[in-house]
């Protein structure tokens, strides 16, 4: 397959460990210690069969549900050591904005993927999200 990822597997779990990394990142662990936790899980996804998988999204989200609710103030600004960047002071808004363009940018890999397979895909676009529940119920 012509991509970046060998496998739709491969992505979702990359996607996965990231979202994770920064959920620690975001609840006050170094990056360093985010990544001893988060990068174990890969070989752990990519195994898991696609509903396993979607429950471990889910469970994921519930989590960053439960924090961004215990936050009072998102632009908090803290410094994050980025072993791949430096140092830089950074708030807990801009972190959120790199989760969701990273996931953005890989989620049209998987779209990419399923369109070399033959499968036209499902439309990804934020705002399809916004009127998921007027667009189930025109079925």
């Amino acid at each position: 397959m012509k991509s970046v990822f060998s496998s739709v597997s491969k992505v979702l779990s990359h996607i996965y460990l990231v979202d994770h990394l920064w959920l620690k990142v975001l609840e006050g662990r170094s990056m360093n210690e985010a990544r001893q936790t988060s990068f174990p899980l890969q070989e752990k996804m990519e195994k898991l069969p696609i509903e396993e998988i979607e429950k471990e999204f889910h469970t994921l989200s519930a989590r960053y549900i439960s924090f961004f609710n215990s936050q009072e103030d998102m632009e908090k600004k803290f410094m994050l050591d980025n072993p791949y960047a430096g140092l830089r002071e950074t708030s807990l808004s801009e972190l959120v904005l790199h989760v969701v363009n990273h996931g953005t940018y890989h989620r049209g890999n998987i779209s990419a993927m399923l369109h070399q397979l033959g499968d036209s895909s499902v439309m990804t676009d934020y705002v399809f999200y916004l009127y998921r529940e007027n667009l189930l119920h025109r079925k």
